[in-house]
């Protein structure tokens, strides 16, 4: 009968491998790559190894593992966005195996989680170093039991979460710091609770080299003074209390039930309307009551608290909404090592409800509802999201390429707009059309890289890149986020040429859960531009055509 049991899971887990492998096939064909993917394949791309491992970690805010990867593939001549793509399919497959075939949960549970919109889409179709986190942090759940039998296999897991992201260094931390303090309370003893570890000299000396490295990560990765992400950090709403908070009472819900938050405002700035916030917080608290309930059965509080709360520093300092489906990881995680030293019961949680009053059949309808809910606002999210990336583009980026390419225009005079404080940080679109061409083909890049240098200008640098971008001459295409850019260069440069004439207009759409974001980038010329390349005169058009 087990025999008969164990080939129905393995076929049932290859079944559900094969539909969510190829549904993440499909979401990577369409997907049209923008502004960050194309960042990390150029870094990977034309940086050189020595910037990568050691200079430009302290302005991109991650370890270098996730470039050295994609500068891998490159290295065998597989071409963008194949290349880009490829590695991110090969991680989620090595997730998506993890979770059907190793994992110790329920055939239910190994059914429904990897329905989460973070799992099928945020973290598989967008290319991003959030994958590497994600695998790191199945992997230390499948050593954890045996860490201190096998402590090589248990650091080296972790040291993987440390080179995914630095919520990765973070949660590592967390998760080793919770290991020992657990078994302080357990023992009610310091002496005895780290006489396993003092005792293990396997386990002890990997602690140590782990903690190297760690530091050795951390110091790679610390931001510099001019690195474009701290004016990021230093701006908020709230207070930093309020957002810690928050990603304990307001992340959790986002993560799997409500959609409130926006992938354009971070969490430090985003304001909600208080409703929104009180259904979070209720919704959020459920989850940390069900969790702690779970681990308090099995003595495993601090292994639930503190890998978060180390977590939690980091989401209050910078998060956007892309960031929460981290809970999520963590999630998996705790569940993972709770259901390996005990099996989950749904009676667990249920006696202390009914010794409350509640009955059973009301309990077992509201589990049903939570459940029925969890996974009809997941495959809401999943739909509106694989909808849109097959009826709409992404980014508008492949298209501004596609029609550069076409008209043989990468040799001509483009000029990419940049913000009006900062001259190194340029049109998002124009820049990730980049990654589709062998060379920069805008000639006010920064220091002619193809990549984005995330370096403050200064005032000084502001000016001496304004008097470069005039020794050009007239530009004969401006490409912009915005029409209005036009005449901001053209007194920037007092440019008597009148650039009204539209040579291109393309749009993209962000997707995010069941919301989107239009973004477009336009191209500008002169009229006479315009006529050498359509052979036409420009049309402007009316008000009732616009």
């Amino acid at each position: 009968m087990s025999t008969k049991n164990n080939r129905k899971e393995f076929i049932t887990s290859c079944i559900v491998t094969v539909i969510l492998s190829a549904a993440v096939l499909m979401g990577l064909i369409f997907h049209e790559t923008w502004y960050d993917e194309a960042q990390a394949y150029l870094i990977a791309r034309d940086a050189s190894l020595h910037d990568i491992l050691f200079y430009l970690p302290h302005y991109e805010g991650h370890p270098p593992l996730w470039h050295l990867l994609l500068k891998g593939v490159i290295a065998l001549g597989v071409p963008y966005p194949v290349s880009l793509k490829a590695v991110q399919f090969f991680l989620y497959e090595a997730v998506i195996i993890i979770i059907e075939f190793r994992s110790p949960f329920s055939r239910f549970m190994k059914t429904i989680m990897p329905l989460s919109f973070y799992l099928i889409y945020q973290y598989a179709v967008v290319s991003r170093p959030y994958i590497l986190l994600l695998l790191g942090c199945l992997l230390t759940a499948m050593a954890y039991k045996k860490r201190k039998e096998k402590p090589f296999l248990y650091i080296m897991s972790l040291f993987v979460m440390c080179l995914g992201h630095s919520y990765g260094i973070a949660m590592a931390g967390g998760i080793v710091v919770s290991d020992m303090t657990g078994e302080c309370i357990r023992q009610r003893s310091l002496k005895n609770g780290l006489s396993d570890v003092l005792k293990n000299t396997k386990l002890l000396v990997s602690y140590v080299i782990l903690l190297a490295g760690a530091l050795l990560v951390i110091a790679d990765i610390i931001p510099r003074s001019d690195a474009f992400g701290t004016s990021i950090v230093s701006a908020r709403n709230h207070s930093i209390f309020v957002t810690f908070l928050l990603t304990w009472f307001y992340i959790p819900s986002e993560t799997m039930f409500t959609s409130f938050s926006s992938q354009l405002i971070n969490l430090q700035k985003e304001k909600n309307p208080i409703g929104e916030v009180v259904g979070a917080v209720v919704i959020s608290a459920i989850i940390w009551a069900v969790l702690l309930r779970i681990c308090h059965r099995r003595k495993m509080a601090a292994e639930l608290l503190i890998p978060y709360l180390f977590v939690s520093f980091i989401l209050t300092s910078y998060s956007y909404a892309h960031h929460f489906g981290i809970f999520l990881m963590f999630l998996i995680f705790i569940l993972w090592t709770a259901e390996e030293k005990e099996p989950i019961r749904l009676s667990e949680i249920r006696e202390p409800l009914v010794k409350a009053g509640l009955s059973e059949s009301l309990f077992k309808k509201l589990v049903s509802i939570a459940a029925a809910a969890f996974i009809c606002i997941n495959l809401y999210w999943d739909g509106c999201s694989y909808y849109r990336e097959l009826t709409m583009p992404y980014d508008a980026s492949v298209g501004l390429a596609r029609w550069i390419k076409d008209n043989g225009l990468e040799d001509r005079k483009l000029l990419a707009s940049w913000s009006k404080t900062d001259t190194h940080v340029f049109s998002a679109s124009a820049f990730a059309s980049e990654a589709y061409f062998d060379k920069n083909i805008y000639y006010n890049m920064y220091k002619d890289q193809t990549y984005m240098s995330h370096i403050m200008a200064t005032e000084e640098d502001i000016k001496t890149e304004l008097e470069y971008m005039r020794s050009f001459g007239a530009p004969d295409f401006m490409i912009c986020d915005s029409p209005l850019e036009v005449s901001d260069i053209c007194k920037t440069f007092g440019l008597t040429e009148k650039y009204i004439a539209e040579a291109y207009h393309g749009k993209g759409r962000k997707i995010f859960k069941d919301k989107d974001v239009t973004t477009d980038v336009f191209v500008y010329c002169t009229m006479d531009t315009y006529r050498e390349l359509y052979g036409k005169d420009y049309v402007i058009p009316s008000y009732k055509e616009s």
